[in-house]
Formats: structure tokens, C-alpha cells, sequence
């Protein structure tokens, strides 16, 4: 059973990223699909139930929201953000004889938002009455650059070992040599050199996403590893360099996508196994992955 932990922790952070990807795009019955079948399959985890609740919630299934939260509760007791997310639905459920029904909605909108990045009102497809108000002519004010529109250019991610290109609205790092002795085992270099990379980007943890692509030469993988395809290595490739970004320059897990094209990920020019060993990092401003 232990071989196989790394495929059942990449399969599970597959799902929720397809998941929670389908919910900012408003398709709520794909991302629970996905989510409750790969809780059947795996042990479910905090991020999982939380994602899972937030879309009952978005819907305003709030029974279902706060029994998915109430399990999450006892994966991480005493976590104060799944202790908000109940208290706002408790409130919400306490308004529920208030008509129309868009007061309670606005209730829990502002937790089910956070992730999925949409707004809904009440569960019967409500919305609210118009305010009138009454306006007053003013000069328009002065438009100023967005801070986040300009993260980009002032990242210096010059560490040695890195190679940085840059390209609209975008930065892409990938690395002189294989960062992996094999399998999902940094080397000593790999470590250095992500952990450097670490250091320059933690100034902007909260301002960047980062897409983190595994790559893997185009030989099948030899049994007993742990993992049976390309595909598998090169996602857990990239997920350790996202456990290990995460800690150094506290990015939020929740800015990082994880992907891999499995054996087509080989790069050009160079298809060795040292040289293959490795990810490519692509960076833009939050809210642009």
C-alpha cells in the first residue's frame, strides 16, 4: 500500500485541481462529480471537503455545505477558516424564512466566492430588488496602474542554475541541469537552486500563480517504482517542487496548478534521463494563470 501513496496523492490532487477549475467556470455539477467519486476512491482531505462544501454553499445547499465542513473539521481540528465558513452558514441558515430569498444567499456568498471566484444569489434564482439612488455628476478618477499588472517587472529570479525568459505577462524558468537524482528525489543542486528561487519570489507570494510542469524522458518507466506511466512521475515531480516553493516563498498552495505531458514532456534538443529530470516553472500575475 505504501508504493502506492505518491499515484494516490498525485490522482487526488489531479481531481481537485479539474475540479476547482470547473467551479471558478461556473460548472458545478462536473467539479462535484469529480470530487465525490475521487472521495470514494481515496481518502478525502481537507482541501477536498472544503472545495466540495463551498460549492453546495455557492448553490445554497447549505445542509450539504456544512456537513461537508463538519468532516473537514475533524481532519484539522480547530482550524479558525473552517470554524468561520460554518458560522456564516449557521447565520445563513437561521435567515432562512426571510423572503425573498437573497439575504441568506449574501450570507454565505462571501465564503463560497473565495475559491470559486463567481457570485450567485438566492437558491430559487432570485435576485435582488433594484435600489434607486439618486447620482451626481463628478470628473472621473484618475486611472492608476493596477500594482499587480506590474509584479512582473520588477522580479529579479537571476539565481545560478535558473533560466529565466520572460514573455507578455508572463515568466518562464526553466533549469540548466536535471533538478531529480531519479524518481522524485531532489538533488543536493536541485535543492539549492529552488530553494534560492524560493527566496527571490517570497516577496511577492500573494501578487503571483505559478504553474509548475513536470517533464520525464520518453522511456517507459521500469516496474516497481511506485508509479506506472510517465505521466505519474512527471506529476509528482511537479508536486514536489510545489511542497517545496509553498514553504520557502509561502506562496499559497491555492496559486500553484501542477500538469505534465507525461513522456511528450522530454525537452527538445536533449531527450536524456539526467537532463529530463526536472520541471518548468511559468509565472504570471495572480488571477492571470
Amino acid at each position: 500500500m505504501a508504493d502506492q501513496a505518491p499515484l494516490l496523492l498525485a490522482t487526488r490532487e489531479l481531481a481537485l485541481a479539474q475540479a476547482r477549475t470547473l467551479a471558478r467556470h461556473g460548472r458545478y455539477a462536473q467539479a462535484e462529480a469529480i470530487l465525490t467519486e475521487a472521495g470514494r476512491d481515496i481518502e478525502p482531505s481537507v482541501p477536498l471537503l472544503d472545495l466540495l462544501a463551498r460549492i453546495h454553499a455557492q448553490q445554497g445547499r447549505l445542509d450539504e455545505a456544512d456537513a461537508a465542513w463538519d468532516e473537514a473539521e475533524h481532519l484539522a481540528p480547530g482550524s479558525p477558516e473552517i470554524a468561520e465558513c460554518r458560522r456564516r452558514v449557521a447565520m445563513a441558515r437561521a435567515r432562512r424564512t426571510t423572503r425573498p430569498a437573497w439575504p441568506y444567499a449574501v450570507a454565505v456568498v462571501g465564503v463560497a466566492a473565495v475559491v470559486l471566484g463567481v457570485v450567485s444569489f438566492g437558491e430559487d434564482g432570485s435576485t435582488p430588488p433594484p435600489v434607486v439612488v439618486r447620482t451626481v455628476p463628478v470628473a472621473p478618477a484618475p486611472v492608476r496602474p493596477s500594482p499587480t499588472a506590474d509584479v512582473l517587472a520588477g522580479m529579479d529570479l537571476g539565481v545560478p542554475g535558473a533560466v529565466v525568459r520572460r514573455r507578455q505577462g508572463e515568466i518562464s524558468v526553466s533549469f540548466s541541469k536535471g533538478l531529480f537524482l531519479d524518481g522524485v528525489r531532489l538533488s543536493r543542486d536541485g535543492r539549492s537552486v529552488l530553494a534560492a528561487l524560493g527566496t527571490r519570489l517570497r516577496p511577492y507570494a500573494t501578487r503571483i500563480s505559478v504553474a509548475v510542469i513536470g517533464h520525464t524522458d520518453d522511456q517507459p518507466v521500469p516496474p516497481g517504482r511506485g508509479y506506472a506511466t510517465n505521466t505519474e512521475l512527471g506529476t509528482l515531480r511537479a508536486m514536489v517542487v510545489r511542497e517545496l516553493l509553498h514553504d520557502r516563498a509561502g506562496i499559497p498552495t491555492g496559486r500553484f496548478t501542477v500538469s505534465t505531458l507525461g513522456a511528450a514532456s522530454a525537452l527538445e534538443g536533449d531527450r536524456s534521463p539526467a537532463r529530463n529530470r526536472t520541471v518548468g516553472l511559468r509565472i504570471s500575475p495572480a488571477g492571470q494563470e
